[in-house]
């Protein structure tokens, strides 16, 4: 049988954009930015990097945030549009509601989840706020994240007082 390009099926959120729906799906629209990951779904670099794009539409669909739509454009079905340039794929290019001039915003840094979001909010044409810093966590996984970040802090402020402690202890006995 024929094979089927590997990654995630149909996800709540996300655009699917093809060669023909390219302008009406991205370019057309002005009342929100198209945030558009460009795959190869044949490629094992964007067949990995599809789990931190499920999740990032997982992310934005959960927030609500309206002024950015989340859509994957696939190169290894469809041409890449004229005046679209990136490096390789996978890449993640904003297409701004303001502004439909190129070149576009690509995003380079670490392929994560919160990097690409907090990127997404700077180069925005539409500004948005997210409802705190870790934009890439549900609330229990938040939750988590500051109980560690607690945790770790506690830890270190205790090691510090230890070693000044000593510090202290040696100074009063003259060893400093």
């Amino acid at each position: 049988g024929e094979e089927k390009p590997k990654g995630m099926g149909p996800l709540k959120g996300l655009v699917e954009v093809t060669k023909e729906s390219f302008q009406s799906e991205v370019l057309d629209a002005v009342s929100h930015d198209v945030l558009v990951l460009f795959h190869t779904s044949t490629q094992k670099t964007s067949q990995e990097f599809a789990i931190y794009w499920k999740k990032l539409v997982e992310r934005y669909d959960a927030l609500g945030i309206p002024s950015v739509k989340v859509a994957r454009y696939d190169v290894a079905m469809h041409q890449i549009p004229r005046d679209v340039e990136f490096e390789t794929t996978p890449a993640v290019v904003l297409f701004p509601a303001k502004s439909k001039t190129p070149p576009f915003p690509v995003f380079h840094g670490k392929g994560k989840v919160r990097p690409i979001m907090l990127w997404a909010q700077q180069v925005a044409s539409v500004r948005f706020e997210y409802p705190n810093d870790t934009p890439h966590l549900d609330d229990e996984q938040r939750e988590a994240y500051l109980v560690q970040i607690k945790d770790r802090d506690e830890r270190v402020n205790a090691e510090r007082a230890k070693k000044r402690e000593e510090r202290i202890a040696k100074l009063d006995r003259g060893e400093l």
